[in-house]
């Protein structure tokens, strides 16, 4: 696999199901992506095979992006770094969006760990292609996610009451992102042909 894309149409695809299928209480503005695979909800198991399959399909795809470019394998492991912290996202869920249900707060905060690593990682992995990525002109797509990125990571964290928009488009930016390097050729190493090296 050369594409992430397969990794986004794998979790739309949950995030769909999961959205048309969540109780009235759910309020997609405010409450989390993640609580739709909260902790002591029946329909949780939506999202969080969403969660695990995209940092499955990631990790596969990073490997082979790997194999295929290895002299740029330190733009892959960030991606790969994401995807596996939203793989354990889905395993340690976050806590109910209901009120007055019990719920363990470890695993509460393992997967706010999970989550703010997979951000980070992001973060990195754009970074790191705003700065490598040839010919120049698409370093500007890059730069684009990443000050898209930054700007809605800070407004999940102040505006409260509009965190689940918020976060949506964060997570829109990031897979336009994934699906930009994916359907973009990849950067192959210089190999000398056989005239050059007879």
């Amino acid at each position: 696999m050369k594409t992430y894309a397969y990794a986004v149409i794998y979790i739309l695809i949950a995030l769909i199901a999961a959205h048309i299928l969540v109780d009235d209480s759910y309020q997609w503005q405010v409450n989390s992506i993640s609580q739709l695979g909260a902790q002591a909800y029946d329909k949780a198991w939506i999202i969080r095979s969403g969660f695990i399959g995209f940092g499955i399909i990631i990790l596969l795809t990073g490997i082979s992006r790997i194999k295929m470019n290895k002299g740029y394998w330190f733009r892959e492991i960030p991606i790969m770094i994401y995807g596996f912290a939203i793989l354990l996202s889905g395993i340690f869920s976050a806590e109910p969006f209901l009120e007055g249900v019990s719920y363990s707060t470890q695993e509460a905060q393992l997967h706010g760990v999970f989550a703010t690593v997979a951000g980070f990682a992001l973060t990195l992995a754009i970074l790191m292609f705003t700065f490598t990525d040839v010919p120049n002109i698409k370093r500007i797509g890059h730069f684009v996610a990443l000050v898209l990125v930054t700007v809605f990571s800070l407004l999940f964290g102040m505006l409260q009451n509009f965190a689940g928009i918020m976060q949506r488009l964060l997570w829109f930016v990031g897979f336009t992102w994934l699906l930009y390097i994916g359907f973009t050729p990849a950067l192959r190493e210089n190999v000398p042909s056989a005239k050059s090296s007879g």
